[in-house]
């Protein structure tokens, strides 16, 4: 069960998310509408699905929400920004299991792992599905867990299912985004 302190981090977290995008839309609101703009007429909403791709499979710790914000500034339907953000990074979960497995499987990373720390390999065996479902759902970097899940063997099947999650996320935090941005202007 949730205990009342991570309850009150993730309604913490998102009234952050809510309040810097009303900031932005009070501080940067010209900056970002031309940035916004300049993002989708050069890279279109492509753009935003291979970012959202990129983000969530890359294992520097990024999230999406800023290029989200940016599509919805630059005029996008949040609608529409949600579902190709979403498509993104529901594609980055596999991604991000293969790069693992092939890294634990192909260089010293798999033994090191195992060797160095024993207790994350039991955990994630025991737990690596949930673990990703969780992940999935935080405005977490995504990749840690899923290149997490593919080095520790996490089955495919239930890293595509936790990988899901990531819909109904992004459709929260673009609604959040959102509502920040039409408070902020």
């Amino acid at each position: 069960m949730i205990d009342r302190t991570t309850v009150l981090k993730l309604v913490g977290g998102a009234l952050a998310v809510l309040a810097v995008a009303g900031l932005c839309g009070v501080l940067l609101r010209e900056p970002l509408i031309a940035w916004g703009g300049l993002f989708l007429d050069r890279f279109g909403l492509a753009g935003l699905f291979f970012g959202a791709m990129f983000t969530d499979s890359s294992i520097v710790p990024l999230t999406n929400e800023p290029l989200m914000l940016l599509a919805i500034s630059g005029g996008a339907n949040p609608w529409v920004v949600a579902a190709i953000t979403a498509a993104g990074s529901v594609l980055a979960g596999p991604i991000g299991w293969t790069c693992g497995r092939l890294l634990a499987r192909h260089t010293r990373l798999g033994p090191w792992l195992a060797r160095r720390h024993p207790q994350v390999v039991a955990f994630l065996t025991r737990y690596g599905a949930r673990f990703v479902a969780v992940a999935a759902l935080l405005p977490f970097p995504f990749a840690v867990s899923t290149w997490l899940s593919g080095a520790t063997d996490v089955r495919f099947g239930h890293l595509l299912l936790a990988s899901l999650l990531r819909i109904p996320k992004t459709l929260f935090y673009a609604a959040l985004l959102t509502g920040g941005w039409a408070a902020g202007g």
